[in-house]
């Protein structure tokens, strides 16, 4: 696989080892380059910040994602949350409605696709999904909804 922007939901299920995680490790290391938004640190972090504070996971464990996360993460590709990029963010997507971050992924990743090639965008929320597909993107992991 040539290049996969991976959206943050696919990077946290992946990180807390939650299903799929096998087919979402094999597609960010079979990858020649990962694109990403500035955004999906932050969200990493927030998330696991607030499943530390809910009690969901311990510290330990957090640490440890973050360490692999940021292992992971330094040889991604980061795209900025630009002017640009919050301009089409803004604008409607094909398949409404679609909420603030997940705009600002699908933006990002539809700049990589103008600016350099339409790259398969690594995601396990539905909605973000089926955008991605509209906008003539493939998408990864297979899911279950996916099959025939």
């Amino acid at each position: 696989m040539s290049t996969v922007y991976a959206e943050s939901s696919a990077v946290l299920r992946w990180l807390l080892g939650t299903e799929d995680v096998t087919s979402l490790r094999d597609v960010l290391a079979n990858a020649r380059l990962v694109v990403t938004s500035a955004l999906t640190s932050t969200e990493v972090a927030r998330t696991l910040r607030r499943l530390v504070a809910t009690g969901v996971i311990d510290t330990g464990a957090s640490d440890d994602s973050w360490r692999r996360y940021a292992a992971a993460s330094a040889h991604w590709h980061f795209y900025g949350v630009t002017d640009t990029v919050l301009a089409r963010a803004s604008q409607p997507f094909p398949r409404e409605p679609v909420r603030t971050l997940d705009a600002i992924h699908l933006a990002t990743a539809a700049m990589f696709s103008l600016e350099v090639a339409p790259p398969t965008v690594l995601s396990v929320d539905r909605s973000l999904r089926a955008n991605a597909q509209a906008l003539g993107m493939a998408v990864m992991p297979v899911l279950p909804q996916d099959l025939p």
